[in-house]
């Protein structure tokens, strides 16, 4: 009588070892080769074309590192909000808490609800020093119903007063206004509001509503 055992075919081992063998050497070559044809197609930086294109002058910064769009803000002594935005600001030679700064704007917020608003094409933040000058022409809104218009303004960073010992001129709420200097501060407690005051030959030239 015949027996016959059905046995399942099995690759021997040696024949699995040779395609794993295989298949570590060709997959690795194939990344490579892939990789590689991403570098060939892709397209080369001329970097001479970049530093052209730039909208930023980068040789230009290098000789002459600044910031832009700095703001300096704080409370006063005397509970005001000061806020400082300029375009750009770079250190002065004088001294490294100094900023020579353009397109300055100062903002000063009183508690009592008085504000100051002055604009100016340049100045001079002194952190050091606690102060700040305007170069002008100087636009100055002061509420309430104050527009003027001066050549130089400085004040404290630390403190509400501004002032100026130039001319200014502009318009007020009962008219026209010149005068040869003026100086805007907190008064004393318990008021304590905005104090503006005029000096050094005072014209006001009345103009009642209609």
């Amino acid at each position: 009588m015949n027996t016959r055992s059905d046995i399942p075919f099995r690759p021997h081992a040696s024949g699995r070892s040779r395609v794993v063998s295989i298949l570590k050497l060709v997959l690795p070559l194939a990344a490579l080769a892939l990789l590689s044809s991403i570098f060939l197609l892709a397209s080369p930086v001329d970097p001479e074309r970049a530093i052209r294109t730039a909208e930023i002058d980068v040789e230009e910064r290098a000789r002459d590192p600044r910031l832009t769009q700095a703001r300096f803000a704080g409370v006063t002594r005397d509970g005001s909000a000061l806020l400082i935005e300029t375009e750009t600001a770079r250190t002065d030679p004088l001294g490294t808490l100094r900023f020579q700064v353009t397109g300055l704007s100062l903002h000063i917020d009183n508690p009592d609800g008085g504000t100051l608003r002055a604009y100016a094409g340049s100045g001079i933040i002194d952190r050091g020093a606690g102060r700040f000058d305007m170069a002008g022409p100087v636009m100055l809104d002061v509420s309430p119903g104050y527009r003027l218009e001066g050549e130089q303004v400085s004040g404290l960073l630390d403190q509400t007063l501004v002032e100026s010992d130039r001319p200014v001129r502009g318009t007020a709420p009962a008219g026209e206004i010149e005068a040869g200097n003026l100086r805007l501060e907190r008064g004393p407690p318990p008021d304590g509001g905005n104090r503006l005051v005029f000096g050094g030959g005072v014209r006001l030239i009345y103009q009642p509503h209609p």
